[in-house]
C-alpha cells in the first residue's frame, strides 16, 4: 500500500498528535489551579477548531483562546472552587455530626447543593470558549443546557467520572485523557450548541462566509 501525506493514516496520526499536544498545553497552563477554567476553555476551542475542523495550529489557537478567556475563566474557576468547598464543608459537618437530622433530608440537602455544580461542569467552559457573554449568562446557559439536554448531560458526567477514576489510579493518564475526553464530549456538546447557534446562522446570507464554527464539518 502506498502512503501519501493526504492519506487517512497520516491524517489520523496528525489528529492524534494535535490532540496530545493540546492536552499537554492544558496540563501546563492548569498548573496554577486558578487557570484551569481558561485552560479548559482553550482546550475545547482548540480541539474543535484544530483537531476536528483542521483550522490553524494547536499552539496558536490554544494561546489565543487562553488569553481571550483568562480573566473571566479565572473568575469562574474561583467561583466553582468556592462552591465545591461549601459542598465539602457540608459533607464534613454532616459526617461528624455538626449538622443535625442525618438521613434522607441531610442527603437531599447535599444533593441540592452539589447538583448545579455537577450539571453545569461539562458545559461551562465550552460555553465560555464559544459565546461572548457575561459570567452570569454563561452559568445560566450552562445550567439551561444541562437540564434541557439531560440525557446528554448524564452521558457527559459518566464519561467525566470514568476519566477521573482512571486518572486517580493511573496519574500518568492526566497527560492523555483530558484531551481525549474533550474530543469525545465535543461531538455531544456541539450537537447541543447547534440549538443555540441556529438563529446566528440565519444572519448570514447565502454565499457569505460563515464563521468556522457554523460551517459544515469536513469528513
Amino acid at each position: 500500500m502506498k502512503f501519501t501525506l493526504d492519506s487517512p493514516v497520516f491524517s489520523m496520526i496528525d489528529q492524534i498528535t494535535d490532540l496530545l499536544v493540546a492536552g499537554f498545553l492544558w496540563l501546563v497552563f492548569s498548573v496554577p489551579l486558578v487557570t484551569i477554567g481558561p485552560a479548559s476553555a482553550a482546550l475545547y476551542y482548540t480541539i474543535v477548531k484544530v483537531v476536528r475542523r483542521k483550522r490553524e495550529t494547536v499552539t496558536k489557537s490554544f494561546l489565543h483562546a487562553f488569553l481571550v478567556n483568562l480573566r473571566q475563566g479565572v473568575g469562574i474557576t474561583l467561583l466553582y472552587m468556592v462552591y465545591g468547598g461549601l459542598f465539602f464543608l457540608y459533607s464534613y459537618l454532616l459526617r461528624y455530626g455538626e449538622i443535625q437530622g442525618k438521613g434522607y433530608m441531610a442527603v437531599a440537602g447535599g444533593i441540592i447543593i452539589v447538583s448545579p455544580l455537577l450539571f453545569t461542569l461539562p458545559y461551562i467552559f465550552p460555553v465560555l470558549s464559544r459565546f461572548q457573554l457575561k459570567t452570569g449568562r454563561i452559568i445560566q446557559y450552562a445550567l439551561h443546557m444541562s437540564v434541557r439536554h439531560f440525557m446528554i448531560t448524564f452521558v457527559l458526567l459518566f464519561m467525566l467520572s470514568v476519566i477521573g477514576i482512571l486518572i486517580y489510579f493511573i496519574p500518568f493518564f492526566l497527560v492523555i485523557l483530558p484531551g481525549v475526553y474533550v474530543y469525545l464530549s465535543s461531538f455531544l456538546i456541539e450537537r447541543v450548541f447547534r440549538w443555540y447557534l441556529a438563529a446566528e446562522r440565519e444572519k448570514y446570507k447565502e454565499g457569505e462566509a460563515l464563521p468556522w464554527y457554523l460551517e459544515e464539518e469536513e469528513h
